[in-house]
């Protein structure tokens, strides 16, 4: 199990784009403050071979407790495949968590909004 840090991609003002690449089985991304971003909207993305695995997204407001986030449809951010969901929140912290799976490779994508 790995801890995977974040890379911020600043693409404009009012939107961040954060990566964790090469997520496998077991791995948690570190914790990620959105700078000066007030995050109301936000998407996920994961791309990659995820042999079994779920990717998991989670909120904190003091980095070191996490829970699970929700989509807009209030259920648990939990994707078992390449794919996508939308959500809000306004968490200080989010984090990518993996569960189960083998031989896995995943790259998480957040996307937030003001």
């Amino acid at each position: 199990m790995a801890t995977i840090s974040p890379v911020d991609n600043r693409l404009a003002p009012g939107i961040e784009t954060v990566t964790w690449e090469t997520l496998t089985e077991a791995d948690t991304g570190a914790g990620y403050l959105a700078g000066s971003l007030k995050p109301l909207v936000g998407s996920i993305q994961a791309i990659g071979t995820f042999g079994s695995a779920t990717i998991a997204l989670q909120g904190s407001n003091d980095n070191t407790n996490w829970v699970a986030l929700n989509d807009t449809g209030n259920t648990a951010i939990a994707l078992a495949a390449a794919g996508a969901a939308e959500f809000s929140t306004a968490m200080a912290y989010i984090r990518p968590s993996t569960s189960g799976g083998s031989s896995s490779d995943v790259d998480v994508i957040v996307s937030l909004r003001s």
